[in-house]
């Protein structure tokens, strides 16, 4: 048998040989169900959509007082309802009075309402001022716009003067100083502790 014989057998034997074991491996592969290889189940879908949320949101700017004030949560999920509502979880706010007054607040929870400018904190509200105050109270609303914020709930701190206790507080802006003040009322308990010299 001279060469070009045997190229004109292997042209042929080749690609029959080839075809045969791409339909041996098609005979014997076992059939998968195209929906077992979706990661996620049908229920799991309905809820990642229906359950949107956004990731560290944070809000700054410029009170009318002149105050910088920066509002930060670890999530924040919007209302159905109500679009301008968002429910948060660990809500945290700084307002800058000048440049050697700041108040922090924290919260485990609460929500903002972006159309009314406010911030509602929640589950036990953390109040520290760099003047030496620190307090807690149940609840606690900021006036994003004007810079205030007030809580109907008790508060209970401590501050240069001493231990205290008050039925409602409120952080004011007042429009002859730019200076926060904080005004304690309902039924105000003190511990005066003197000041050491």
């Amino acid at each position: 048998m001279t060469y070009s014989k045997v190229i004109n057998w292997l042209k042929v034997l080749l690609p029959l040989a080839a075809l045969a074991l791409l339909s041996t491996m098609f005979l014997f592969a076992q059939s998968v169900a195209p929906t077992s290889t979706i990661p996620f189940a049908e229920i799991d879908l309905e809820e990642r959509i229906n359950d949107q949320q956004i990731t560290e949101p944070f809000l700054a700017g410029k009170t009318a007082s002149g105050y910088d004030i920066r509002v930060t949560a670890d999530a924040a999920k919007p209302d159905v309802a109500n679009p301008g509502l968002a429910f948060v979880t660990t809500l945290r706010a700084r307002i800058d009075i000048d440049a050697r007054q700041s108040v922090n607040l924290a919260s485990g929870a609460g929500q903002i309402d972006s159309k009314a400018l406010t911030a509602d904190f929640m589950d036990d509200v953390l109040i520290t001022s760099t003047n030496g105050y620190e307090m807690r109270s149940a609840a606690l609303a900021l006036n994003l716009e004007a810079g205030t914020a007030i809580s109907e709930t008790e508060v209970t701190g401590v501050g240069p003067i001493g231990r205290f206790r008050a039925g409602a507080m409120q952080l004011t802006a007042g429009d002859e100083s730019s200076q926060g003040r904080f005004l304690f009322t309902n039924g105000v308990e003190l511990l005066y502790t003197p000041q050491k010299r």
